[in-house]
């Protein structure tokens, strides 16, 4: 009986394994790993490589014998020979988890594996170069990605119109191939899921081995433009938005200057390479001479580019990939950002006096142009130069409305209560104070030096009759110019300064001026207000080698003409003999409504 009994245990043994459909590795319940990840593309990578062989999965990986011998056998084909016609790649986990013998925890032992051994690396170009070879593919149209992928449908719409051109038809000149996944990355509704979503298409779908699009389509785009008025003060940074370092000299910058629609001035954008993120500033002329260019700007160029960067506030600045390096802009040639429309000129200079830091690192190509992906500083603001040179930070955060005393515009505003005022109405100018439009106690009285003003209030008149009225604090403000401005001899030079943020009509003006010149008696300044009304200050009086400070007191300026806006400081050389400057000058205006 007992010898009956120790058979049938091992009968039973042996039945169990016998058994069919008795796969210990048994079908994946859960994702292991996700299609479309890098992860995926690792393992594929593995298993599809030639050097992958029964020995490699078996011992070193390892597996269950069934499950290596059946992986190659698969792989290989009936012929048993790797690299033939009959071979049958992998394409997916999926496509792995169908081979008898393989599971979850194969398939996470071969994952260890491909991670101990450096093919997440291969997984990730593998994975790149698929997801490159699907979108920049003559077969992949808007249906494909949209129904077949799918993608959502936005994100399927913009990817065909970045790829396809302005013209919207693959395979012509203006055609912009993707470069990157980076550069994929920046179009609009494509992000990691869409990322996955296209990968596992794409190494589904046999894409893994398509080349990638040729180095000459790089992604680059135009990420700041400084037009701060001068003959040289005028800047274009370019970024490598891409994920590898760029030649420079695949690049080409024109200027389209005025009426034309095609590049009126063109250059080649230097030499060496540009790392990703990085950046690389045009200049006019980077030889500073009496702050044009200012000092900021000068120390930020790399390359000085002369009248391809002579541009004004209507002029477009292109940037497009040099194909022949040749400098101009061929047919063959993809354009790879454009400040503005090339085939429209604005009505007016509306990019003048500004600097424009892109915030939105999706590029335009073609069509009408809008400022929503970038910040906008005015030439007057000190911050203008500061990031010149300094790889692009891409938020565009709406505005906050200003706090009592700060900047403002008028499409921004103030915080609820505050009034946005004293935005110029000449152009010079978009920001104005924000202001409390409430009066407090002891506006209006009459004041004079033996019955002052309330604390935040000042006497408005006092430099005109010794006597005026209380105004509230902010209708008075001083404004500062630190431009170095050279004097010619026998000439005059006449520099500007933005008044904003005060009432509508000047009261007390007073004028402070730095010279340096070695005879002030020669020289004559005038005030001259924003409606061409002038001023007399000095006139070859020795009171210039005594004081900087004047008063506008006589002359034409009336009290009831325009206060915010530019103003401007003649300075005339009236005598042969010296040169000099001007350093700096300030004004300091009280105002008050008219």
């Amino acid at each position: 009986m007992r010898a009956k009994f120790i058979c049938l245990l091992v009968s039973l043994a042996a039945c169990a394994v016998e058994t069919p459909g008795a796969d210990p590795a048994g079908d994946l319940t859960f994702p292991v790993v996700t299609e479309g990840s890098v992860e995926e593309a690792a393992v594929l990578a593995f298993v599809n490589d030639a050097a992958t062989t029964v020995t490699v999965l078996d011992d070193e990986v390892p597996l269950d014998a069934r499950a290596a011998t059946n992986l190659v056998a698969r792989r290989d084909g009936a012929d048993g020979v790797w690299g033939t016609a009959d071979d049958a790649p992998f394409v997916s986990i999926a496509d792995l988890d169908s081979v008898p013998w393989v599971g979850s925890a194969a398939i996470d032992a071969l994952l260890a594996h491909a991670r101990a051994n450096g093919w997440l690396d291969a997984g990730a170009d593998q994975r790149n170069a698929a997801i490159l070879g699907l979108v920049n593919d003559a077969t992949t149209t808007l249906a494909v990605l949209d129904d077949e992928v799918p993608l959502d449908a936005r994100a399927a719409t913009n990817i065909v119109a970045h790829r396809d051109g302005a013209d919207g038809v693959f395979g012509t000149g203006d055609d912009r191939l993707f470069a990157s996944v980076a550069e994929l990355d920046m179009v609009p509704y494509v992000g990691p899921s869409a990322l996955d979503a296209l990968a596992a298409y794409a190494l589904a779908h046999g894409f893994g081995d398509v080349t990638e699009p040729p180095a000459a389509t790089p992604c680059a785009l135009i990420s700041e433009v400084v037009e701060a008025g001068g003959n040289y003060n005028k800047a274009v940074e370019i970024t490598n938005c891409g994920d590898a370092p760029l030649e420079l000299a695949d690049l080409g910058f024109c200027l389209v200057r005025n009426d034309d629609t095609t590049c009126s001035d063109s250059v080649s954008v230097g030499v060496g390479t540009l790392a990703p993120g990085a950046v690389h500033v045009l200049c006019r002329s980077a030889r500073e001479h009496l702050n044009d260019p200012f000092p900021l700007l000068a120390q930020a160029c790399d390359q000085e580019v002369g009248t391809a960067a002579s541009f004004n506030g209507d002029d477009r600045l292109v940037l497009f990939a040099d194909t022949d390096r040749d400098g101009f802009l061929g047919v063959a040639d993809p354009l790879l950002d454009v400040f503005g429309d090339m085939a429209r000129r604005p009505t007016d200079t509306v990019w003048a006096d500004q600097r424009f830091r892109r915030c939105d690192p999706a590029p335009h190509v073609a069509g009408p142009f809008r400022l929503d992906g970038w910040t906008i500083t005015g030439r007057y603001e000190g911050s203008v130069y500061d990031d010149l040179g300094v790889p692009p930070v891409y938020d565009c955060a709406a505005p906050v409305p200003g706090a009592e005393g700060e900047d403002c515009t008028r499409e921004v505003g103030c915080e609820e209560g505050l009034r946005c005022e004293g935005v110029p109405f000449d152009g010079s100018g978009d920001l104005g104070k924000c202001i409390d439009p409430v009066d407090a106690p002891g506006v209006g009285d009459t004041c004079d030096p033996a019955a002052p003003c309330a604390d935040g209030q000042l006497c408005a008149g006092s430099t005109l009759w010794g006597n005026g009225f209380c105004v509230p604090g902010w209708m008075a403000g001083r404004f500062a110019s630190t431009e170095t401005v050279a004097i010619p001899e026998t000439g005059a030079a006449e520099p500007g300064l933005v008044v904003y943020g005060l009432a509508t009509v000047p009261m007390d003006i007073e004028v402070v001026v730095q010279l340096d010149h070695p005879r002030r008696t020669d020289l004559r300044l005038t005030l001259v207000d924003p409606n061409g009304s002038e001023a007399p200050l000095w006139d070859r009086t020795p009171e210039l080698e005594a004081t900087d400070r004047s008063f506008a007191l006589e002359g034409s300026i009336a009290r009831d003409d325009m206060v915010n806006g530019e103003w401007h400081l003649r300075v005339e050389d009236l005598v042969s003999g010296e040169t000099g400057t001007l350093e700096r000058w300030s004004l300091f205006i009280v105002s008050r409504y008219d």
